[in-house]
C-alpha cells in the first residue's frame, strides 16, 4: 500500500449522511482538523476512544501515500477551566498546563503519533479576533451593548445543512429563558465580555474572550485554510459545535464548503448510557492504561467500527485481551519458523504450504480493502484472524517441517502483522515476549484486585492430577469443580489427546 494512493476511499460523510469517495482539494495532500479536549481534568476512555480514531486516519491516510497536514486542538480556555482553577487555588492558565500535559501523557502511552500542529486558543486570540471582525462585516454577526459579539444564525443560509434540524424546530424547542439581546434565541456567542478575575484579551469590543466555536474556526484556518478535506470529532459535536464552525468559517471567508467530509466518532457507552463526567459514569483514560497498557487499549477501541456506539464491558475487555494473544502467539510461530536458516525441501511439506503465499497476498488485498472502505478495522482484523487460523491448521501438522514455502509463509505472515496491520491500528510490532509478561502482568493485578490468589505451578499441577484422579473414580462432580477454581483464579485447562495442558487467560 505505501507510497501510492489506493483507488479509491470512501467515507462515511456526515454532511450528506453518505458513503462517499474521498476526493482532496489538491491531489496527493490532505487537511485534517481534529476537535482535541478541553485541559480541565484528566480525559476519559472515551474521550481517548475518539482521539484513537483520528490517530488511526492520520496512520492510514499517511501510509497511502498523502501529505497529510494534521491539526489537534486543546481549548485552553473555557468556564469549565476557570471552575476547576477555583477549586484546586491556582489560575486558569496554571489549569490548562498542568491537564495538557496529563492529555499528551495519556496519548503518549496509548501509542498516538505526533500530529502536525497541536494548537491551543491563547496561542491564537489575534486570528480569533480577526474572524470575528470579517464576520461582522458580512452583517452575520452583531455587537450588543455589554460588548458580546453575537452570530445571527438567521444571516446565514443553510444552518442545520450538517445536523439536519429546521432553525424553527429548535426555537420551538427552546424551553429556557433566552437573553433579550438575542435577535433570534439561537443566535450564539462569538465573543463574550469580560468577567471579574476571569481570564481576558482586548478586542474591538471590549475586553473579553472568545465562545467556543469560534475558536476552532480560526485555528483550523490558519493553519489549514480556509477550505479544509477532513473534519474529525465525536458525534456529540455535531450540533451545536460543528454546526456552528460552518456557519462561521464560510462567514468569514466567503468560500464554501468549509469542510469538504466531516467523519464522526461514536459514543463509548458505559451499560447503556453515554460515558459522561457530567453523569459521573467515567472511567479515567490514565487509569485504564495503567491497568491494561497502550496495546490492549489500542486494541479495545480501534477492533470496533469508529462510526459504531462501543460498549464498554469486562466482557469485551476479556475479548481484546483473547485476541491480541491469538496475534502474538502466531507472531512467535512465525518468528521462530522464519528463523530458521537450514530449510530443505520437502515435496509433501511444501504442498501442505504451496498455497499459504497465495492466502497471503489475498489477506493483504482484503486488509486494504478494509481500511479504504471508511476505515473498517473489524474487517482488517478478520482477515488477519482467518490467516492465522490457517497457518495454525498447518503448524499443527505432521509434516509442517521448515521448507522454503513455510520459512516464506512465516515471513508474509509477520508482515502482515507488523506491518498492514501494526503501521495503522498500531498493534502486533512488540516482541512476542514482551507482550505474554505484560498479559502475565496484567493477569496478576487483576486477581490481586479481587483478592483471589495466584496459584503456582506445582499447586496447579496437583490440582490436574487430582482432576484426573476424580474423573477415572468417575467423580464428576469434584473434578467439574477443580476446572472451575481454576478458571476463577485466572487458569484455563485444555483436554487433548496428549493429556491435560493449561494456560492464563
Amino acid at each position: 500500500m505505501t507510497g501510492k494512493l489506493p483507488r479509491e476511499i470512501r467515507l462515511t460523510n456526515t454532511l450528506s449522511g453518505k458513503k462517499e469517495v474521498l476526493q482532496t482539494l489538491v491531489p496527493g495532500k490532505l487537511t485534517m482538523y481534529s476537535c482535541g479536549p478541553t485541559v480541565w481534568g484528566q480525559i476519559h476512555i472515551g474521550n481517548l476512544r475518539t482521539a484513537l480514531a483520528s490517530d488511526l486516519f492520520f496512520r492510514y491516510l499517511k501510509r497511502v501515500g498523502y501529505d497529510v497536514t494534521f491539526v489537534r486542538n486543546y481549548t485552553d480556555v473555557d468556564d469549565k477551566i476557570i471552575n476547576q482553577g477555583k477549586k484546586e487555588g491556582i489560575t486558569a492558565e496554571a489549569v490548562a498546563k498542568k491537564y495538557t500535559v496529563e492529555v499528551e501523557k495519556d496519548y503518549a502511552l496509548s501509542g498516538m503519533r505526533e500530529p502536525s500542529h497541536k494548537t491551543t486558543v491563547t496561542g491564537h486570540m489575534k486570528e480569533i479576533i480577526a474572524m470575528i471582525g470579517q464576520i461582522i462585516a458580512t452583517e452575520r454577526a452583531y455587537v450588543v451593548s455589554d460588548g458580546e459579539v453575537l452570530f445571527a444564525i438567521e444571516k446565514f443560509p443553510g444552518y442545520g445543512k450538517l445536523s439536519g434540524k429546521a432553525i424553527d424546530d429548535l426555537v420551538a424547542g427552546i424551553r429556557v429563558e433566552v437573553s433579550s439581546k438575542k435577535k433570534n434565541p439561537l443566535d450564539f456567542t462569538l465573543w463574550k465580555p469580560a468577567k471579574p478575575g476571569e481570564p481576558s484579551w482586548d478586542s474591538p469590543w471590549g475586553k473579553g474572550r472568545p465562545g467556543w466555536h469560534i475558536e476552532c474556526s480560526a485555528m483550523a484556518s490558519k493553519w489549514l485554510g480556509p477550505k479544509i478535506d477532513l473534519h474529525h470529532g465525536g458525534e456529540d459535536l455535531v450540533f451545536p459545535h460543528h454546526e456552528n464552525e460552518i456557519a462561521q468559517s464560510e462567514s468569514a471567508s466567503g468560500q464554501a464548503p468549509f469542510a469538504r467530509y466531516w467523519v464522526h466518532s461514536a459514543h463509548l457507552n458505559m451499560g447503556a448510557t453515554k460515558m459522561s463526567k457530567s453523569l459521573g459514569n467515567v472511567m479515567l483514560a490514565r487509569d485504564f492504561l495503567a491497568q491494561y497498557g497502550g496495546e490492549v487499549t489500542r486494541y479495545l477501541f480501534l477492533s470496533a467500527h469508529y462510526h459504531s456506539k462501543m460498549e464498554f464491558t469486562q466482557e469485551a475487555i476479556d475479548g481484546a485481551l483473547t485476541q491480541l494473544s491469538r496475534i502474538y502467539e502466531a507472531k512467535a510461530k512465525a518468528k521462530a519458523l522464519a528463523s530458521e536458516s537450514k530449510a530443505m525441501p520437502d515435496m509433501r511439506a511444501e504442498s501442505l504450504w504451496g498455497s499459504f503465499a497465495v492466502d497471503c497476498e489475498k489477506t493483504h488485498s482484503e486488509i486494504d480493502d478494509a481500511y479504504a472502505n471508511d476505515f473498517n478495522t473489524p474487517g482488517a482484523l478478520g482477515a488477519l484472524f482467518t490467516l492465522i487460523r490457517e497457518f495454525n491448521r498447518l503448524m499443527a501438522e505432521p509434516l509442517a517441517k521448515a521448507t522454503p514455502a513455510a520459512i516464506l509463509g512465516a515471513q508474509e505472515l509477520l508482515r502482515l502483522i507488523e506491518d498492514d496491520i501494526g503501521d495503522v491500528i498500531g498493534i502486533g510490532r512488540l516482541e512476542p515476549a514482551k507482550f505474554m509478561a505484560d498479559l502475565e502482568g496484567i493477569r496478576v493485578g487483576r486477581l490481586a484486585a479481587s483478592g483471589v490468589a495466584k496459584p503456582s505451578d506445582l499447586e496447579i499441577q496437583a490440582l490436574i492430577q487430582e482432576r484426573l484422579d476424580a474423573r477415572k473414580t468417575k467423580n464428576f462432580a469434584r473434578a467439574d469443580e477443580i476446572r472451575k477454581e481454576l478458571d476463577v483464579r485466572g487458569v484455563v485447562l485444555k483436554d487433548g489427546p496428549g493429556g491435560t495442558a493449561w494456560e492464563y487467560k
